[in-house]
């Protein structure tokens, strides 16, 4: 089954996908388990449990990468009024019917804990809802996601001039550069605020141009976030279309394997961030590229490709329900965040949610809208 961006556009039983169907399958659990007991849960959370989930911060970078490595597979990038179409059934329909399910959900939550007043607090911010996703703290990545799919545009360009691979790396690494002073100077997107590059904003007045301007400085840093996902898609198209990148898959699987893992846990002291995300995501990428040469067929493969996206927007619903129920079975855990409770609940949520979109994956009429496909 075809999915956004998370899952690859092709046959997801063919051999050749399955390694990347598991690393999808890896990326939406590692997004679960960074959720099951960060500083929102208003709990005290031992050091162990944030070094431990540092360890996971690989899937949105990831899903970039896949995405962006889908989207440029072709010769030509295909930017036809067909592509935009499926852009839209694929990003913006499920970004906003998620969105008003997230704002349901949440008005119906607060107003049952008698918290009228954070439910005003969430309308309080209708650009946050509309362009950042607001509504649940994962929807974001699909406006990121649009952003960084305009700059196909710019690619289209350079690829039709016949960039050569040169010219290719240094855009790549001029975005990771550009990311990272973005980065050191705490002029990134913040999530919790919706705002990117704090520092100029605060000299806007407010009003209709402050909006504006915080619109666009938000869309900017997202496509300069994507910039060497793009670019780096692009080599690696390059690369892998050499007839070597064909020879012994098993040894390249475990090379990236190791540097993976090295880069998930020492890169993140060692590395620039950007650089990190890059590497790390690309790595995984690269593990799954040849990694699938030694899979068979495996409908558990299938499935987690086919669900990944799904089980990505949907985690959270699930996640509190595991958090209620895991609360009154096991109440330590509800006392404090460990790597314990953190697998507890991830592993819980993870399996729930994975169930709840296989059963929704049957309702084609369902899906269309739901999870775009």
């Amino acid at each position: 089954m075809n999915q956004p961006e998370l899952s690859i556009q092709e046959n997801s039983t063919n051999s050749r996908l399955l390694g990347i169907d598991w690393c999808r399958g890896l990326a939406a659990y590692a997004v679960v388990l960074v959720h099951s007991g960060d500083e929102t849960w208003g709990l005290p959370i031992s050091q162990e449990a944030i070094a431990f989930r540092l360890l996971f911060y690989f899937a949105v970078p990831f899903f970039l990468a896949t995405a962006f490595y889908f989207l440029t597979r072709k010769s030509t990038i295909d930017l036809s009024s067909k592509f935009w179409k499926s852009r839209i059934q694929r990003i913006v329909i499920p970004y906003v019917v998620w969105s008003v399910i997230y704002l349901i959900v949440r008005a119906i939550f607060f107003l049952a804990a008698h918290k009228p007043e954070r439910l005003a607090e969430l309308f309080q911010d209708p650009l946050g809802l509309v362009f950042f996703g607001r509504a649940s703290y994962q929807l974001y990545f699909l406006p990121l996601l649009l952003a960084g799919t305009s700059l196909l545009l710019v690619a289209k360009y350079l690829v039709d001039r016949k960039i050569n691979l040169l010219g290719l790396t240094v855009i790549a690494v001029g975005g990771i550069a550009v990311n990272q002073l973005i980065y050191t100077t705490g002029n990134g997107f913040q999530l919790g605020e919706g705002i990117a590059f704090a520092s100029l904003l605060k000299w806007i007045p407010g009003g209709i141009g402050y909006a504006i301007a915080r619109v666009i400085l938000v869309e900017i840093v997202w496509a300069i976030w994507c910039v060497p996902y793009i670019f780096t898609a692009l080599i690696l198209h390059r690369l892998l279309a050499k007839p070597e990148s064909r020879l012994q898959p098993q040894p390249l699987t475990i090379l990236f394997l190791v540097l993976f893992i090295l880069t998930a846990t020492f890169g993140k002291v060692w590395l620039p961030h950007s650089l990190q995300e890059v590497l790390v995501a690309y790595f995984l990428l690269l593990v799954g590229i040849f990694g699938s040469n030694h899979f068979k067929k495996s409908r558990l493969a299938a499935s987690l490709g086919a669900c990944s996206f799904g089980i990505y927007l949907i985690h959270p619903i699930p996640m509190n329900i595991v958090k209620v129920l895991l609360a009154k079975v096991f109440p330590s855990l509800a006392q404090q965040v460990s790597i314990a409770s953190m697998l507890a609940f991830s592993v819980s949520s993870f399996l729930l949610s994975w169930l709840i979109v296989s059963l929704l994956n049957r309702h084609k009429w369902l899906v269309k809208y739901v999870f775009g496909t």
